[in-house]
């Protein structure tokens, strides 16, 4: 979903199906789905492995970010062209989707048709949660012109020294500080270096690293290494929260409760796609993937519709062909439901894609 235009090169198998799996989950990770284990009795079995899924879906947009980043970090561009090409465009989606989802919010009865409300609204928040990633592609792209020569010079230990200290800092440190020193102390704010750790910074600049310097050799070897590891710290983040209550529904879905999987989980799932489809071999299911992967943005900007019952009648679609099942059911529905958005979104971007001079927008 690379919010802005590929360049003209190879497209990668790798970056698609990431795409396509990151759009899926997102659109699941929205739903009454991923949060079944407030229904269940904390200390189950079930409750354990919905509590498990609600952590390992929580990663699309951030892995986005590493896309955006593998892609546009290795570009020359002026910086009158980044503004022109990239920053307007991304401004332009942002006003005219946020303004549609307003007028169908106010339509629905949800909101008031006020202007003089929503301009200062889409100058300081989101129409719907998920938009945070147009701002912050937003912010990325404004930065486009100084991170770019600053990859290209670094050496990859740099990279390296810089992916370990973000992890320690967002992952690591926050538990000890918790569980360890029981909240009585933290860290100081001022060493917490806020400015590495945000994701229009530390991701970008792990998707260029894994895609540009790092092997596929090497690819392959490290995922042996980052899969079980990735699943035993979800695991192992899973145990704790499930000792801090959260069935009861108290703990914020974002950004706060999952931030010291999420890095893991994005490195894990990037290099190990790498590893496994970094060649092409010009299959028929390899162009279908292209095809889903190059209509992500799109569906990405019209998917917020068929959830939390925006639009009255097919929330009542919903409710007919997923039920409305309680306990680990939640996620069996809203797995089907994902499905279903996320090809009811991907039919008109696909049509939409065969005009001539549109096809870059949804790319």
């Amino acid at each position: 979903m690379s919010d802005l235009r590929r360049p003209r090169r190879k497209r990668e198998l790798y970056f698609d199906i990431l795409y396509v799996i990151a759009i899926f989950f997102l659109i699941f990770s929205y739903s009454d789905g991923v949060n079944a284990y407030i229904d269940l009795q904390m200390g189950t079995l079930p409750y354990y492995l919905s509590l498990f899924v609600s952590q390992i879906v929580r990663f699309p947009l951030w892995l986005c970010l590493m896309i955006s980043g593998a892609i546009l970090l290795d570009m020359h561009e002026a910086i009158k062209t980044v503004w022109r090409k990239r920053i307007l465009r991304m401004i332009i989606i942002i006003v005219v989707f946020s303004f549609l989802y307003y007028l169908a919010d106010c339509k629905a009865g949800r909101d008031n048709f006020d202007l003089t409300r929503f301009i200062p609204d889409l100058y300081a928040r989101d129409r719907i949660t998920q938009f945070w990633y147009l701002y912050a592609t937003l912010g990325f792209l404004v930065c486009l012109p100084f991170m770019r020569p600053m990859v290209k010079n670094m050496r990859d230990e740099d990279f390296i020294y810089l992916i370990i200290a973000v992890f320690v800092l967002s992952s690591i440190l926050p538990l000890f500080d918790i569980y360890v020193l029981m909240g009585r102390y933290e860290l100081n704010p001022n060493t917490k270096l806020e400015w590495i750790m945000e994701v229009i910074f530390i991701y970008p600049v792990m998707g260029y690293f894994f895609h540009h310097r790092l092997s596929v050799d090497r690819c392959k070897k490290l995922s042996l290494i980052l899969v079980p590891v990735d699943l035993l710290w979800l695991a192992y983040n899973t145990y704790i929260l499930s000792n801090k209550g959260v069935s009861m529904g108290d703990y914020i879905m974002y950004p706060e409760y999952h931030g010291s999987v999420t890095m893991l989980h994005c490195v894990t799932l990037f290099v190990t796609a790498k590893a496994l489809f970094r060649r092409r071999e010009h299959k028929p299911w390899e162009r279908i993937i292209g095809s889903f992967g190059g209509c992500s943005l799109g569906i990405f900007l019209l998917h917020g519709f068929f959830l939390d019952g925006r639009i009255e009648f097919i929330e009542k679609i919903r409710i007919q062909v997923c039920g409305e099942p309680d306990g680990l059911g939640k996620i069996t529905a809203a797995l089907l439901w994902s499905a279903i958005v996320y090809l009811v979104c991907y039919f008109p971007v696909w049509l939409v894609r065969r005009i001539p001079g549109i096809r870059d927008l949804t790319l």
